[in-house]
């Protein structure tokens, strides 16, 4: 994003803090600076993205707006500018144009509604004079981010339905045990397998403790519990490679004795 020339204040009222979280917020895409977005974004934070149609995208939660803000901030190919913002209390209108190539054809223009609560960003409610989404330069990151969040809250929910359609035929698996190498699981049934026994266990449960997506990879950090004490878990991490909007590579590593 670049800077507009000035905002427009509608009402005074909490414009101050609503300004300075936009500001923030642009200056993070403008410098591509991802690790800016984590303090920005509210712990409820709800995102609609102007695509597809006819509602967008959805992501709630602070982890996985992050991840998909992240997300964009890495494209290296993709850049905002912005045409104006409006501040009126908590609430901003930002319209911008995106560009994902040379020339006006790769762009487009669109608008962010926003709102701000405590100093971070709590909505945004995306929409644009929008071409398909597959011809738009960062849907590959939109589609990695969407995958991970997915992929998430099947262990987070102990609900495995949405496995077999997130796996990749040619899927494969570098387990966290045993040592040396960790066990390897290829194909989309054996992957499917493992992964579904992971998401049925009742005694255990997974701490999604950070997620970082750039273009086609996607870092999980995490802390599994099989107890109420902290002896009872275990840190680790794995390493996706997203393609077609399906999982075709995971390495998991963990914190072992």
């Amino acid at each position: 994003m670049t800077d507009a020339s000035s905002f427009i204040f509608s009402d005074s009222a909490s414009a101050g803090e609503t300004a300075d979280a936009v500001r923030r917020f642009m200056a993070a895409f403008r410098h591509k600076d991802a690790a800016a977005i984590r303090e920005l974004v509210a712990p409820d934070c709800i995102m609609e993205a102007m695509q597809p149609a006819p509602d967008g995208l959805r992501v709630e939660g602070q982890e996985p707006n992050v991840a998909f803000w992240q997300a964009m901030i890495a494209d290296p190919n993709g850049a905002f500018e912005t045409e104006e913002v409006v501040i009126c209390g908590d609430r901003a209108i930002n319209r911008w144009r995106y560009r994902f190539g040379e020339g006006p054809e790769n762009s487009v223009r669109g608008v962010t509604l926003i709102k701000v609560r405590h100093g971070r960003i709590a909505e945004a409610l995306g929409y644009a004079k929008t071409p398909a989404v597959s011809n738009l330069g960062q849907a590959g990151q939109q589609s990695t981010s969407e995958v991970i969040r997915r992929f998430n809250e099947v262990f987070q929910r102990h609900d495995p339905a949405a496995l077999p359609e997130l796996i990749a035929a040619d899927c494969v698996i570098e387990n966290t045990t045993p040592a040396p190498n960790g066990s390897r699981h290829v194909g989309h049934d054996a992957c499917l397998a493992l992964w579904r026994g992971i998401a049925t266990r009742p005694d255990t449960w997974f701490d999604i403790e950070d997620v970082t997506v750039a273009g086609e990879r996607a870092t999980i950090r995490w802390r599994l519990h099989w107890g109420e004490d902290e002896s009872q878990s275990v840190r680790g991490v794995n390493l996706m490679l997203v393609r077609g909007g399906q999982i075709v590579e995971a390495r998991g590593y963990v914190k072992g004795e």
